[in-house]
């Protein structure tokens, strides 16, 4: 079981990226003016990151501490690819 944490966080923080981008824009409008996938991408894909690429590192996981290392910068990643499209 040990040996997947790393590739079970990576998943669940491109999961949960996916699903706020799904979400409506306005969703959390009264409280923030963050839009869902701004939210997610600078606090939740970050701290699931975080805690994915020790887990990797943990591990000797090469692959899946680059992919939670992408995690972690994932909103600048997200910023480029939307200013490329």
């Amino acid at each position: 079981m040990s040996k997947n944490i790393s590739k079970l966080l990576f998943f669940l923080g491109i999961g949960v990226f996916i699903i706020s981008y799904m979400l409506p824009v306005d969703l959390f409008e009264n409280f923030t003016n963050l839009r869902p996938t701004g939210l997610t991408s600078l606090f939740i894909c970050r701290i699931i990151g975080l805690i994915g690429l020790i887990f990797a590192i943990k591990e000797k996981s090469v692959l899946f501490g680059i992919l939670n290392f992408l995690l972690i910068i994932i909103f600048p990643l997200a910023m480029l690819i939307n200013s490329l499209i």
